[in-house]
């Protein structure tokens, strides 16, 4: 990882004590996710598939790709193959249940750049609904809320009891099996789900990490698809507002709200 200690006062880094994630993973959820960028646009939707794993105190969400390129899971965190160049979303979302903390890590592709920063969990406001059906074995309940500027439509399942679900997601009754705003730009379909057994060990050393915060986060981001080349030569955040703009439109976008 290169060396930021030139960015004081921008990135923030907590290597005074070990600051680690541990937890014991009882539930794998494969999601199909359909989405496109422009609702005005003709062209198709783009679709791919991403994993959530559910423990007691941790919760896990990323591209089914960043997760098979990463060995996290079990061993740790290090090492990295090709596959994170097949995944749009470089991402990975942990939750934590008890603190409510929600811990956004994202890593630069092709370089060894990774970054973290720390926000409380979405407290949606969800208004169940009494309408029911069935997606595969699970029969699922009707739920809905707003969240970044979207309207959305959930289904959840009790026989889940936990209160997960894909992306920043939770606090209902039971898994959500698929959620989706009501202009179907995202739009996350089950898959599949695995209860694993034995339960998988899971730990990620935030230490390895550069500590930063959201905004500063997305302006690095902007940089980097603007100009792959200029970032890896000068990986500085620089803002300006034109640029603060710019990036919040296509971080939103992106659904990186």
């Amino acid at each position: 990882m290169k060396m930021y200690l030139f960015l004081p006062f921008i990135l923030i880094f907590s290597n005074s004590y070990a600051q680690k994630l541990t937890d014991k993973f009882q539930y794998k959820v494969t999601y199909k996710l359909t989405y496109k960028l422009d609702s005005t646009a003709l062209d198709e939707p783009k679709s791919e598939y991403m994993i959530l794993y559910a423990g007691d105190k941790l919760s896990k969400f990323s591209s089914r790709a960043k997760t098979l390129s990463n060995p996290n899971v079990v061993q740790g965190n290090s090492g990295h193959t090709s596959r994170e160049a097949l995944t749009k979303f470089h991402y990975e979302i942990l939750k934590e249940a008890q603190s409510g903390n929600l811990h956004y890590t994202l890593k630069i592709p092709k370089m060894d750049d990774t970054f973290y920063y720390i926000e409380e969990m979405d407290q949606f406001e969800w208004t169940i609904l009494p309408e029911n059906k069935k997606i595969k074995d699970f029969k699922v309940q009707k739920a809905t809320t707003s969240f970044a500027g979207r309207d959305y439509i959930a289904w959840f399942t009790p026989e889940i009891p936990i209160a997960e679900g894909p992306y920043k997601f939770n606090g209902l009754p039971g898994l959500i099996l698929e959620i989706a705003d009501t202009k179907e730009q995202w739009v996350f379909e089950f898959f599949g789900l695995e209860k694993l057994s034995p339960k998988v060990s899971y730990k990620l050393n935030l230490n390895q990490f550069a500590k930063t915060d959201k905004e500063q986060l997305q302006d690095l981001w902007y940089r980097y698809r603007k100009d792959p080349f200029s970032y890896s030569n000068n990986p500085i955040i620089q803002t300006s507002l034109f640029h603060k703009r710019c990036t919040k439109n296509m971080w939103n976008l992106l659904l990186k709200c």
